[in-house]
């Protein structure tokens, strides 16, 4: 937690939940939101709550001020933050180090049956980058640069660094990068697959929110069959991704959304899903 001039405390992770579109917000300007075991505590509670909440239809993850997110806070915390940090917050919380925080974070995004935008603001280095490879789908600001940089102060890869970039390029590539450190730039991110698309630093808010909008108002069981059957599927033979599509489509088959679409597509008109 930070204070404010007036002395009133805010939180490291702001969250806002407008029109089925939840924004979750690193709050760390002073120190381009650096990360903490504090700050995935937050995140992975309200990424708890995100996956309960029916009314959630989409999520965008960003930073505030010029940063997405430098990588882990390397500055030494005073004893009772990092105590209080580590032990369980919440019903079901097993507390936990940075790294145990980040990772159990990583793997609910992943396993999120909603799609999670990254809005890349500004630089996303170390584990920041990381947290932006987790997205499913990412808009980044031409201003925006990216970098796996652990090499750089003689560390290894770590939240998931190594896969993350394996799912983008070469295995060489993701070596070369990881090996190096280079910082990546949005435009070469972009054509090595790193993000999806680059705008203009003034049209991120938009863009990223035109999409958000637009996945918000669509089929939310159909869009979480399909993050799993990419994520589960890619390390399996084309016979157990055919039973696990097929399984999946039994569940959205099931709900509202299909029969709507259906429907809708009968008497020629734009469907109006809800998910349940």
């Amino acid at each position: 937690m930070t204070a404010n001039d007036d002395g009133r405390v805010a939180s490291e992770l702001l969250y806002k939940n407008e029109d089925g579109i939840a924004t979750l917000t690193l709050n760390r300007p002073e120190v381009r939101n650096a990360v903490t075991a504090g700050v995935f505590l937050e995140l992975e509670r309200l990424l708890r709550e995100i996956e309960a909440d029916d009314a959630v239809r989409v999520v965008v993850l960003t930073g505030a001020g010029k940063g997405f997110c430098a990588g882990a806070d390397l500055r030494p915390e005073p004893k009772e933050v990092r105590s209080r940090a580590l032990a369980p917050a919440f019903p079901g919380d097993a507390g936990g180090d940075i790294l145990e925080r980040a990772n159990r974070c990583l793997l609910r995004m992943r396993r999120l049956p909603k799609p999670i935008l990254g809005c890349i603001n500004g630089d996303a280095v170390g584990i920041g980058c990381c947290l932006a490879l987790a997205t499913d789908l990412r808009i980044a600001s031409e201003k925006a640069r990216l970098g796996v940089v652990f090499s750089r102060i003689g560390l290894g890869p770590d939240g998931g660094a190594s896969y993350f970039l394996q799912e983008a390029v070469s295995p060489a590539k993701a070596l070369e990068l990881l090996f190096l450190g280079d910082i990546v730039v949005a435009s070469d991110a972009l054509k090595l697959g790193l993000v999806n698309r680059v705008v203009a630093p003034d049209d991120l808010t938009n863009a990223t929110l035109e999409l958000a909008a637009r996945l918000a108002c669509g089929p939310t069981i159909a869009y979480g069959v399909a993050k799993a059957a990419v994520y589960e599927g890619k390390n399996l033979g084309l016979e157990h991704i055919l039973d696990l599509e097929a399984r999946n489509q039994k569940i959205a088959g099931r709900s509202h959304d299909a029969r709507e679409g259906v429907q809708a597509f009968r008497e020629r008109r734009e469907p109006r899903f809800r998910a349940s």
